[in-house]
């Protein structure tokens, strides 16, 4: 070993890694081009209100690129963010008058506890997503047909429990969830960076979550090897269910309010994301990390756009023009691999 080698930071590899990987590239030229353009793009507000977009389409994204591991796909994640807040709202106004209280007020202001919202919210993200999961996994529905059902369904749903009305959400804890800060970082984007770090532990530092990638790389090889494949499939869908339903927390709390159109179309920015961060289609390529940095370039992209005053029509546009580019591109790259 030389003494060059040796005076080497060990961060070196890691450092030069980062800086050969050409979405690092991307993210710096949005934000160079975006300083360049505007002079609001690089303010403490609009970096604040970045972060906070970051985490709701980062939860949903990340939840995706579990399930994308697994070599299928999950429609239900957006539908799912609202039906979780949606239930845990109404089964507490139902449990209100119960207990002597009367917890819907003034129309649709909901003004119970809202701790048992959020926990009802979770577990029916959990809940749903397994239920996904057990329907392809263990009754052989294709991925595609089985989360579209659920995506119609949920949607149905959202409309029936609001009765096509709002529900407005009044607590001081849910408030602070949407626009509370630690040193000045938003708490939203907080919660998003330690269930990254959580999934990032599970997937890439364990042996469990080593086998996503194995049943996506090669499904009868895994089963081969013994590994149960159903399980892992539907313990896939339950982490994108509850990622989707911390989603909901976060994006209703900013909000204030949870109604059922809410979030129409972000199951396809999720996917989009994934696939920018280098997740395959296919299954068995891909890190929550990287879906880190695809949610960054994602949301920086489409900030720039608002701020440039494009319509929302255009923005719907450039992201499928960068869902269908991200796809061929990672349909190329796979072949160069395995070539």
């Amino acid at each position: 070993m030389s003494a060059l080698e040796l005076s080497a930071p060990r961060g070196a590899p890691f450092l030069q890694g980062l800086l050969r990987d050409p979405i690092i590239w991307l993210i710096l030229l949005i934000f160079a081009v975006g300083a360049l353009t505007s002079e609001y793009y690089l303010t403490a507000l609009n970096i604040e209100n970045l972060m906070r977009s970051i985490a709701v389409i980062g939860l949903l994204s990340l939840g995706m690129t579990v399930v994308l591991l697994t070599g299928r796909i999950d429609l239900s994640v957006a539908a799912l963010m609202i039906f979780s807040v949606i239930v845990g709202v109404v089964v507490m106004a139902e449990i209100g008058p119960m207990l002597g209280s009367r917890w819907l007020v003034r129309g649709n202001t909901y003004a119970g506890p809202i701790v048992p919202v959020i926990l009802i919210a979770l577990a029916t993200g959990i809940a749903v997503g397994a239920l996904n999961g057990i329907g392809v996994a263990y009754f052989k529905v294709a991925s595609f047909i089985m989360t579209l059902v659920s995506l119609t369904a949920l949607r149905g749903f959202n409309y029936v429990l609001t009765n096509g009305h709002p529900y407005y959400l009044k607590a001081p804890l849910y408030s602070w969830i949407g626009d509370g800060k630690i040193v000045g970082i938003p708490i939203s984007f907080v919660v998003f960076v330690l269930v990254l770090l959580a999934l990032m532990g599970f997937i890439n530092g364990s042996m469990r979550g080593g086998r996503f990638y194995a049943i996506g790389g090669n499904e009868k090889a895994a089963l081969y090897a013994g590994i149960k494949t159903q399980r892992y499939v539907v313990l896939a869908y339950a982490i994108s269910g509850l990622c989707a339903a911390i989603a909901g927390i976060i994006f209703t709390a900013r909000l204030k309010s949870v109604d059922a159109p809410l979030a129409a179309g972000y199951e396809l920015t999720a996917i989009a994301i994934a696939v920018i961060g280098g997740t395959a289609l296919a299954g068995g390529v891909g890190s929550p990390w990287r879906t880190l940095l695809g949610s960054i370039a994602f949301a920086a992209g489409l900030n720039l756009l608002a701020i440039w005053g494009v319509g929302t029509w255009y923005q719907n546009l450039a992201i499928g023009v960068v869902l269908i580019l991200s796809v061929g591109l990672s349909k190329m790259s796979r072949k160069k691999t395995q070539a």
